[in-house]
């Protein structure tokens, strides 16, 4: 490949990083702004999350010639985590003056249209953005359906049939489409005329083969049946609509040679991947603990051992038996070529940038998603039972070694049996799958929400106290009922759930942990359910 050409595809994957670095940064500085405008101090919680979200802008914009926005975030970021270290939290009018400098340096940013412009991009665009028009003639059934998804983000406008000449100006990217309200046969021959149509989902009464075989016939990627689950629509039109970046793939690199390395780390940079160097292999153990790569790279020939015997070493532990392994080797290094072509990847040395970033995409991606896929319940897209107790065995490790403070979280809805006996299996599998993506979108991007049984979730909240968890947790708790009630349109079961808290860190061992959130989650359902009991209250 001509030098030319790799420069302009290496420019095009740093645009792409620059581009997700501009979201990270905003979205963070009006987070800040927002605690600013308050009364009352910031949560611990909340400066935890806007903490983590600083060190990892402040990582990226190094990565992409940000210098000063990345000095800035870390500086912020150090002033936060003192407080939260002595347990002092800012007043609004501190967090001001830290938003003051934030915003400074977004404006110091390059205007993100033109540098995507420039170049013939398009901006990617974010959830938030998603227009979807709602098309039916029942204003109650249109309105509840638009207030859940715009809960989930989603701009949504509501079109009676007389009004499809507005719906066609407004230029959605996916029409849902009534048919209890609006029969097929007005609306498929205003939908026929439309040149480029956007993306059509149907709501329907018939929940059988011939509806579906009909409706895709029309053109529908989704159909759906009462009880109305927004978070089946959410992922429907997730797969639909381009989302939010995913996190960086992070890549362990291993080779004593200190100036490649750092080559190796900044053409992975420039492709939005994330890499943690380490030049000594003894050094190798504690960084698949602290960083948890999705992927090796490891020089064949190493100081103390060579790459084969190096894997091996990784893999006596079950955590890292399947991570995936891209070898090193100089082109004259014949035996090493041939073992490892029979097992893993091998790239020859010199390293074209091209191979190294393709092949450490497709492999990485191939891995997480095989393990992804493994790891998550099909009903919710939360966490196995499995994948729990690995992740359990991480954090428990990672806060005794830290000191930091975990929580766990075990929530459990009230009366799920009788939900199904009374109401049927699909009713009692809205209401888990509403719950999960409850506990989802409203907890930290640092916390985990696994399935433990049934309509039972275990929450994991690393850097937060048994006390803050509780409160988040309740909050969940009181919001649940009444958004559960909006969103399922109909039916008149009572929605609640019971939780018990603990902290992960105080424990033993993991089961202790376990044990001491499940006997306050059964207490708590003894005290008449509907309720999160935590360490005051024994």
């Amino acid at each position: 490949m001509q030098e030319s050409e790799r420069s302009r595809r290496l420019e095009a994957l740093r645009r792409q990083g620059a581009e997700r670095l501009h979201g990270d940064v905003q979205a963070v500085t009006a987070h800040v702004e927002e605690m600013s405008t308050r009364d009352n101090a910031a949560s611990a919680m909340e400066l935890e999350a806007v903490c983590e979200d600083l060190q990892r802008i402040a990582d990226s914009a190094g990565s992409f010639g940000y210098e000063a926005l990345s000095e800035t975030c870390s500086e912020v970021g150090r002033q936060i985590r003192q407080w939260l270290d002595g347990e002092v939290l800012p007043a609004p009018y501190t967090l001001a003056a830290l938003q003051s400098r934030l915003q400074y340096q977004v404006e110091q940013l390059p205007n993100l249209d033109d540098l995507l412009s420039a170049k013939g991009m398009t901006a990617q665009r974010d959830a938030t953005s998603v227009r979807v028009a709602l098309l039916g003639d029942e204003p109650l059934r249109r309105r509840a359906l638009g207030e859940a998804l715009s809960a989930l983000g989603y701009e949504c406008h509501e079109y009676a049939m007389r009004d499809v000449d507005a719906l066609m100006a407004w230029r959605p990217e996916a029409v849902l489409v009534d048919e209890r309200s609006v029969a097929r046969s007005r609306w498929s021959i205003w939908w026929s005329g439309w040149q480029s149509p956007p993306h059509l989902l149907i709501i329907g009464d018939d929940d059988d083969f011939a509806a579906r075989l009909a409706a895709i016939r029309h053109g529908a990627a989704g159909y759906f049946v009462p009880p109305l689950d927004a978070s089946l629509i959410d992922r429907c039109l997730d797969r639909l609509s381009p989302g939010l970046t995913p996190e960086p793939l992070r890549v362990l690199i291993v080779d004593d040679d200190v100036e490649l390395t750092k080559h190796y780390h900044r053409v992975l940079a420039g492709a939005g991947i994330d890499s943690w160097v380490v030049n000594m292999p003894a050094e190798t153990l504690a960084a698949l603990r602290d960083y948890r790569p999705d992927l090796a790279l490891v020089d064949t020939r190493l100081p103390s051992c060579t790459g084969r015997e190096l894997a091996r070493v990784m893999r006596l532990d079950d955590a890292w038996r399947d991570l995936p392994v891209v070898y090193l080797a100089a082109d004259d290094d014949v035996c090493e070529q041939a073992w490892a072509r029979s097992g893993d990847v091998f790239l020859g040395k010199p390293v074209d940038d091209d191979a190294l970033v393709t092949t450490v995409l497709s492999h990485a991606h191939r891995a997480l998603g095989s393990r992804r896929s493994g790891a998550r319940d099909g009903l919710t897209g939360v966490l196995t039972h499995a994948a729990l107790q690995e992740l359990l065995e991480i954090e428990f490790v990672r806060a005794q070694r830290s000191g930091t403070p975990t929580s766990l979280a075990l929530i459990d809805i009230d009366h799920v049996g009788a939900l199904n006996a009374h109401h049927g299996h699909a009713s009692g599998d809205y209401v888990i799958r509403l719950l999960a993506e409850r506990l989802t979108q409203q907890l930290r991007f640092i916390d985990h929400v696994a399935r433990y049984a049934g309509g039972a979730f275990c929450v994991v909240l690393p850097h937060c106290s048994p006390e803050d968890a509780q409160r988040a947790i309740e909050r969940i708790r009181l919001q649940f009922h009444s958004q559960a009630r909006a969103i399922q349109e109909c039916g008149e079961f009572e929605v609640t759930f019971s939780a018990g808290v603990a902290g992960l860190h105080d424990a033993s061992s993991v089961e202790a942990g376990l044990d001491a959130v499940e006997q306050r989650l059964y207490r708590a359902k003894l005290a008449g359910r509907n309720r999160v009991l935590g360490n005051g209250d024994e």
